[in-house]
């Protein structure tokens, strides 16, 4: 029998040319998801998971012997937001406010307790409960690493000594004693590695935003050792991982395009055994996966138009080829711990199912569906494609076309990503591509240049060109699909959050004839209030004095481009209707981006749909806004587009 049976519910269907959109589509698409995380204990005789009960997500531990669940967590006034095993009797936890607005939201926290409830422990308090004991300096204490050594430590980051770098503790997660392990640090340290018997032996520190140094020492008690300082602008190591044995993962483009990982050899101060490459993509993020009883590298996930897995054990390989077989057209991720697997399954179609392999037996069972309103059936495929920008460059895009319609002469909704310099788009079922694509129009999200995850070339090509080739990206693949007869040029809107509603206000103000219409949410739209702004998260910050004026601009140097390329500065030039979209507690793109450009369209004429979220901050979580402003994006575009 399985642990959990959740049954799928069919997605309403949309009328054609329909303005009025069912709020039970939006709440589909929108709402949180059922089930978040499911983890087996390190021995997999226990299996955890966030569970929806009396409106708040609570963390249950299922006994896989006897099938007893218990919920092990639940919190008043928060949901449990994330989780991990420090051992099979021992957990921590993270929290969120799930029903509120941002400014409650940001729970953060830790926890730890016994999987039946008992000896919970307070290890760093939440955001809300620094603020109402009137602690203004953000500080934090995030999970660094679970060490899988059955004893009742972790590694923690936090920035209690220094607001800006922090520091390595071990943490007791029964008493709550920490011990610093990071006491005579190499530097202002952003990222720190730790092995898997939980000793700091790798750090990257920052130096004024430009450079960055790597240190490496031999063992806890050793002197730290400098392995090389690169600037932006060269290729460069990155530490990542250790493996069992103590050598030093590392990610490096250097002599190529693509960072891929390497073992490396400190001694030589030198590259070693090439681990795994990509041809395309970038090999960044630390995933690599162990074995629970050895802690030795045997494979690693990756990202790049398609994720997948690499094994560098047989049997892990032959594991995962009869997992894929039993579970076709997913992704497959496998985690083991003991004779049981568990398998996280989800495709482009799918939000996710978990399900539970006894190797013994050779028995699959579903343990839950991460969102039970989603029926796959019901959704829009969404492709990895490629085109070329009007200079050559490559651009990786993720395209969704509506379900059972001719993909011929389609509006678009050309969705931009944030950042920018992030991995845009990834195979697998996307909210807000799948809901657009629902209501009928074609979504294309480009990875324009500039964006990270594509190789350095890609990257270092989007330096300086925001509103120039990075807004070029955008219109080229907007008429490469248009030459396939895929769209109706003639039906576009331009739709992004962050740096895309920069580029949606730079693509109205810039190409006024291209769109129709644009939605931005919480955009950019003046570049000198980035660097003026004294209230914004980035204010004062290393990012702002030196690395925005490598990659965007020098405010004085550059000053005439910046003014070219500021929406504000060229507003007089939008004509077509704006549905604008912010946050009174957005502390990345303040509040004034948004005011001062409605205040400039209205004066002009200009048509303005303008919301405000009073409890929002970059980014709409809580759900009831979520709700509200997808019906509005909704009824924007039948209104301007048609269908």
């Amino acid at each position: 029998m399985p642990l959990v049976v959740v049954l799928a519910v069919t997605a309403a269907s949309v009328p054609a040319g329909a303005g009025e959109v069912a709020p039970t589509l939006v709440r589909q698409f929108f709402s949180h998801d059922d089930y978040s995380e499911v983890h087996l204990s390190p021995s997999g005789r226990y299996l955890g998971a966030l569970v929806p009960l009396q409106g708040r997500l609570r963390l249950a531990v299922v006994d896989l012997a006897s099938r007893a669940t218990k919920i092990a967590a639940a919190m008043q006034d928060d949901d449990i937001a994330a989780f991990g095993w420090v051992n099979d009797d021992r957990l921590v936890f993270t929290v969120a406010d799930l029903q509120a607005g941002l400014g409650e939201q940001q729970g953060g926290g830790l926890f730890a307790i016994n999987r039946d409830g008992s000896e919970f422990k307070e290890l760093a308090p939440t955001i809300k409960s620094l603020i109402n004991s009137g602690r203004l300096v953000y500080r934090y204490t995030r999970p660094l690493r679970l060490l899988r050594d059955g004893g009742d430590d972790m590694l923690v980051v936090s920035n209690d000594p220094n607001q800006r770098y922090p520091d390595v503790y071990r943490v007791n997660t029964r008493t709550g004693r920490r011990t610093l392990l990071t006491l005579g640090k190499p530097g202002d340290v952003v990222r720190w590695v730790a092995d898997a018997q939980g000793n700091v032996r790798a750090a990257v520190t920052d130096e004024k935003g430009t450079r960055t140094k790597v240190f490496w020492r031999a063992s806890s008690d050793s002197a730290w050792v400098e392995l090389g300082s690169y600037s932006i602008r060269e290729p460069g190591i990155v530490p990542v991982d250790f493996d069992a044995d103590g050598t030093l993962l590392v990610a490096s483009d250097i002599g190529r395009d693509t960072y891929a990982v390497f073992r490396y050899d400190a001694q030589k101060k030198a590259l070693g055994e090439l681990v795994l490459a990509h041809p395309q993509a970038d090999l960044l993020d630390r995933g690599f996966i162990r074995d629970p009883k050895t802690q030795r590298v045997v494979g690693m996930r990756y990202e790049g138009d398609r994720p997948g897995q690499a094994w560098f054990d047989v049997d892990y390989a032959r594991l995962q080829k009869s997992v894929d077989a039993a579970l076709p057209d997913h992704a497959n991720t496998i985690t083991k711990s003991g004779s049981r697997v568990l398998i996280d399954s989800y495709s482009d179609v799918d939000p996710g199912r978990y399900y539970l392999l006894d190797t013994d037996s050779n028995r699959l069972e579903p343990v839950a569906v991460r969102r039970a309103s989603i029926d796959p059936k019901d959704m829009p495929h969404r492709q990895p494609v490629r085109y070329r920008a009007r200079d050559g460059l490559e651009i990786p895009a993720y395209l969704t076309l509506p379900a059972n319609r001719d993909a011929k002469n389609l509006p678009l909704v050309l969705l931009v990503h944030g950042g920018p310099w992030i991995r845009g788009g990834h195979w697998r079922w996307n909210p807000e591509a799948a809901f657009l694509a629902t209501l009928g129009y074609a979504v294309l999200e480009p990875d324009f240049r500039g964006s990270l995850g594509w190789g350095r070339k890609h990257y270092v090509a989007g330096w300086k060109q925001w509103g120039l080739a990075m807004q070029d990206d955008l219109n080229d693949g907007m008429d490469w699909l248009a030459a396939q007869g895929t769209i109706d040029p003639k039906r576009a809107c331009i739709m992004g959050a962050s740096y895309g509603g920069y580029a949606v206000m730079m693509g109205l103000a810039r190409d006024p004839d291209r769109f129709r219409c644009g939605i931005n949410y919480v955009g950019v739209t003046d570049i000198d209030l980035m660097f003026d702004v004294t209230w914004s998260d980035t204010a004062g910050t290393n990012f702002i004095r030196y690395s925005a004026k490598e990659l965007i601009g020098d405010p004085d140097a550059d000053r005439a481009r910046l003014a070219a390329t500021s929406p504000l500065r060229n507003a007089g030039k939008i004509k077509k209707p704006v549905l604008m979209a912010y946050g009174t507690q957005d502390y990345r793109v303040p509040l004034i981006h948004g005011e001062r450009m409605r205040d400039a369209l209205t004066a002009q004429g200009t048509p303005v749909e303008w919301i405000v979220y009073n409890d929002e901050g970059h980014g709409f979580l809580r759900e009831a806004n979520r709700f509200d402003f997808y019906e509005r994006v909704a009824q924007f575009l039948a209104k301007n587009l048609g269908l």
